[in-house]
């Protein structure tokens, strides 16, 4: 499990060109909920659901800054893999691929995008041993979707990344 803060980027793009592109940046949340198990000593695999958000005030449209209120974020079904070097130790490297979700609001004109495809995450961590069954620790995790969609003959696409740093808690 992990609870986390940091900061990001979106960027929603159309094929139409009556519709303008934006990009956002600002603060960033995140929280996920890992299962896996333990095929051999010091490798952790099995699925996981994250979920990253981000919002600000103001965004770039097609290059003019905006004021106005943008939520975007992603849910990501991943696949992991997390490597212990020292199973003993608390240091560990990860990743994870899978599906993703992706949505995104402009508050003041009701513009939205929902969209679906691809989910990547890269973290490295360490873990403070709490409990012989329990660790605490923190993790540091670069996370992004690329999400796309089609209504009414208009494509949209939206792409989001993040830098975060969590809490974890590990129960082995």
């Amino acid at each position: 499990m992990a609870l986390g803060l940091g900061g990001g980027g979106a960027r929603v793009s159309s094929d139409s060109r009556s519709i303008g592109d934006y990009d956002i940046g600002g603060a960033a949340g995140a929280l996920d909920l890992w299962i896996g198990g333990t095929p051999t000593s010091g490798l952790v695999m099995g699925a996981a659901l994250s979920a990253l958000g981000l919002s600000s005030s103001r965004r770039s449209v097609d290059g003019q800054q905006v004021s106005g209120d943008v939520v975007v974020s992603t849910g990501i079904l991943a696949y992991f893999v997390d490597i212990f070097p020292n199973p003993q130790r608390g240091l560990h490297l990860g990743g994870a691929l899978g599906v993703a979700s992706g949505a995104a609001e402009v508050k003041d004109n009701g513009r939205k995008f929902q969209g679906a495809g691809l989910g990547l995450q890269a973290w490295g961590g360490y873990e403070f041993w709490v409990s012989p069954q329990w660790s605490l620790g923190g993790m540091l995790r670069f996370a992004g979707s690329v999400t796309g969609d089609e209504q009414e003959s208009v494509g949209s696409q939206a792409s989001l990344g993040a830098a975060t740093l969590s809490f974890t808690a590990l129960y082995h």
